[in-house]
């Protein structure tokens, strides 16, 4: 009389495969995990930007005051690059939504009537390790352009394109503002310069004559690279 073998179950397929079971496991650890440094750093993000809007309020330097609003631009700009990674794809930044939302965002904020943000933008994507710098260089060359480039009185156009040419990313942003009038390069500049070497990329500002116009151009090839 034969013996049936409960093991020839599962060797045939019958039966749970505990091997699945413990990777199933192992993905909802680290999706539950994923989650909590999601939510984690978005309360660290907007505990920073709390402080500083708290700070700049009882500040009476406008210097002090406008330092203060620069830095919560900048901030607001890494939290934005955060949350669009964890509602889409969070190794894939799409930088063609961000750059939308950033000019009406910093148009808003300016409250000039008399300036015209012109976008052309091509749909891109980059490593999930380059979004922060990179948009922290757009947040700076497009903030830079709605606060020096047309002094009170003096409306324009700032021009913001963004291309694909398959093994780099080219950003362009111009205006035909009051140039660059021998004025020496500011903090901002600095900091354009510091993220365009993290992100191994081209940085070229020209006298457009009227205005100017920065190119950087990012390998995207290496833009994933620490």
């Amino acid at each position: 009389m034969p013996h049936n073998d409960p093991r020839d179950a599962h060797a045939d397929g019958g039966g749970p495969d505990p091997g699945a079971a413990t990777l199933d496991e192992a993905l909802a650890q680290k999706d539950a995990l994923l989650h909590e440094v999601d939510h984690r750093l978005k309360n660290n993000l907007q505990l920073i930007a709390s402080l500083i809007l708290l700070q700049s309020r009882h500040t009476t330097d406008e210097a002090a005051h406008q330092a203060l609003k620069t830095v919560l631009e900048r901030v607001t700009a890494v939290a934005t690059v955060h949350r669009r990674l964890f509602q889409g794809d969070p190794l894939r930044f799409d930088v063609a939504d961000f750059v939308r939302d950033l000019a009406g965002d910093l148009a808003a904020a300016a409250g000039r009537d008399d300036l015209e943000i012109a976008l052309e933008l091509d749909h891109v994507t980059m490593p999930a390790s380059s979004a922060a710098p990179f948009a922290l260089v757009v947040n700076e060359l497009l903030g830079n352009a709605l606060k020096h480039a047309f002094p009170a009185g003096r409306g324009g156009r700032i021009a913001v394109s963004l291309a694909d040419r398959g093994a780099v990313c080219v950003l362009t942003v111009a205006d035909d503002g009051v140039g660059l009038a021998g004025q020496p390069p500011g903090f901002g500049s600095t900091i354009v310069k510091l993220l365009c070497q993290q992100l191994h990329a081209g940085l070229q500002t020209a006298d457009a004559q009227p205005g100017v116009r920065t190119t950087v151009t990012v390998p995207m090839t290496l833009s994933d690279a620490p």
